[in-house]
């Protein structure tokens, strides 16, 4: 006879499509001076290109960092989209 109960096991979270899109206008970032690779990033100012809200985002408050990517998201509920480390490290090479 099994005396323990059923436990559910939360299903894996897989990453939700982009469901908006930004203009990054300035990433604040440490980077890596040899690698360039994004040490840890600060803030970002973006643009929603749904609702045209300019924001300031920071970890926790504006987006959050997953394994594989930055999940940036409308203060206003517009949506969200991921940026990829190496997004990030172009955007930041070319405004520098």
């Amino acid at each position: 006879m099994n005396l323990q109960t059923p436990v559910s096991h939360p299903l894996p979270r897989r990453a939700l499509p982009d469901s908006c899109q930004f203009d990054l206008l300035d990433v604040s970032a440490l980077q890596d001076p040899s690698s360039g690779r994004i040490v840890h990033l600060y803030s970002m100012v973006a643009r929603c290109l749904s609702c045209e809200v300019i924001f300031k985002a920071q970890e926790g408050q504006g987006f959050v960092s997953t394994s594989a990517a930055r999940v940036l998201r409308c203060p206003t509920g517009c949506g969200e989209q991921a940026l990829k480390g190496a997004a990030l490290r172009q955007w930041h090479l070319q405004s520098a």
